[in-house]
């Protein structure tokens, strides 16, 4: 037997009108006077003309570290804190993140490493990158002070790279057969082992970098498909418009047939016939385009 249901109450409702969190309080202060009111401040504390005022502690207001504090409470909270440093370090969901980001790929090469290590496999063995980085800036201003290693992603010819390092690896693997049928127990095996290693950690780094290329090719690649399929429609829709333009005519020419020269009642009955056969007909051919049309 069910259980009888209890009335609602006011608990009950609270949690249908609270099931997301409130947003925080001091959104009420984002008002249109309180905004007038900082502009105002700031044309009064900071006139273009004052060269001897310090500049300002954030970016999006011409207000000091000192004059922010003078603020009533409802204004500061329309000046937004200030960015925090490309090294600073902050906690997101309990994991240290840093404002410029991750090197994921070197986390991953660190992480292979240490288990290396830890397995006693190549204890000593870390990641070195044998390509000149895509990501290098000129430290200075004057362009031929730059390092020659200083090249931009669109100039680095990873492809050649890439070639380099597959031939590097096959002559590596060669030698490596070579040292293991003289010596299994050699340590110059070891050192071709670590280099092999090496080589294939830079072609997958160089590989990564394609990932920009592939998601932009795949994006047009997706967007010249659903071209295609719109132009194939379109195509659809105008072969059928022609089809139902021609069996609309054909029930021109069944309704427009003359009516005279019936020589008696058999022929009568004969052409009778024959015009229903064909409003029949039309009608199926309309019926199938419709079925077409509709799917």
């Amino acid at each position: 037997m069910d259980e009888p249901q209890r009335p609602p109450t006011p608990d009950d409702e609270d949690i249908k009108l609270n099931f997301f969190p409130d947003p925080p309080p001091f959104y009420k202060h984002f008002t249109t006077e309180n905004l007038t009111r900082l502009k105002e401040i700031e044309k009064e504390a900071a006139p273009e003309d004052d060269e001897t005022k310090s500049p300002p502690s954030y970016p999006s207001t011409k207000l000091t570290a000192e004059q922010i504090l003078a603020l009533p409470t409802e204004l500061r909270y329309l000046i937004p804190p200030e960015p925090p440093a490309d090294d600073a370090e902050f906690h997101v969901f309990g994991t240290k993140e840093k404002a410029k980001g991750k090197d994921v790929f070197q986390q991953n090469m660190d992480f292979i490493a240490e288990q290396l290590k830890w397995q006693d496999v190549f204890p000593d063995w870390t990641y070195e990158q044998l390509y000149p980085s895509s990501s290098t800036e000129s430290t200075t201003d004057d362009p031929s002070a730059q390092p020659p290693t200083a090249n931009n992603s669109a100039s680095l010819d990873r492809q050649n790279y890439l070639f380099r390092f597959l031939r590097s690896i096959l002559m590596s693997y060669i030698s490596l057969l070579g040292i293991v049928a003289a010596n299994p127990t050699s340590e110059q095996k070891d050192q071709k082992l670590k280099d092999i290693m090496t080589l294939v950690a830079n072609i997958h780094a160089l590989i990564n970098e394609y990932r920009p290329h592939q998601a932009r090719q795949t994006l047009i690649a997706k967007m010249e498909e659903q071209v295609r399929k719109k132009r194939e429609e379109v195509e659809g829709v105008r072969r059928m418009g022609e089809k139902v333009k021609e069996v609309l005519a054909g029930f021109g020419g069944v309704d427009g047939e003359d009516k005279s020269g019936y020589g008696g009642e058999e022929t009568m009955e004969d052409d009778m016939r024959a015009r229903e056969e064909d409003r029949r007909r039309v009608q199926r051919g309309m019926w199938e385009a419709i079925g077409e049309v509709v799917g």
